[in-house]
């Protein structure tokens, strides 16, 4: 297991195990809030569908000889820093602006040079996001304290 794919997956299954059970702490929503969804269904299906992304990653990895000797690839730390900085972006700018950061730097970080796709990535993630969840669901997304102060 010297592929760099598998270890990826079986840090990110931990991860997913990790945040799974710590959904188990989630406080119980009223009724009449829940909108027959418990505050745990959304974590939970992502995590379960990065589990099993993460499940395929580690079987593409098995049996094939690493490119080079390094633990975890330089792409994997700048994905970890991204994430990072945009959960302490997100409390700052909102969700969907932190997204649109997020759907243009990732991109860049992981090597692609088609700016055009980039730029539509950028703006057409948020709006979909923001069509289907606040409008279609019902969803509202945290605005972030910059523009909490300029509302």
């Amino acid at each position: 297991m010297k592929h760099e794919n598998t270890i990826a997956g079986i840090i990110l299954i931990g991860f997913c195990a990790i945040a799974y059970w710590l959904t188990t702490g989630f406080s119980e929503v009223s009724a009449m809030l829940s909108q027959n969804v418990p505050p745990t269904f959304f974590p939970r299906l992502v995590l379960s569908i990065m589990a099993l992304l993460s499940i395929i990653l580690i079987f593409t990895g098995i049996g094939h000889k690493p490119k080079s000797a390094e633990f975890l690839p330089a792409s994997f730390w700048k994905t970890v820093g991204i994430i990072i900085s945009a959960g302490i972006l997100a409390y700052f700018l909102g969700t969907l602006i932190t997204l649109a950061v997020i759907a243009m730097v990732l991109p860049i970080a992981w090597g692609e040079r088609r700016y055009k796709l980039i730029a539509a990535l950028t703006v057409f993630l948020p709006i979909s996001i923001y069509v289907v969840f606040t409008l279609g669901l019902d969803v509202r997304f945290p605005t972030g304290r910059i523009l909490e102060a300029v509302m």
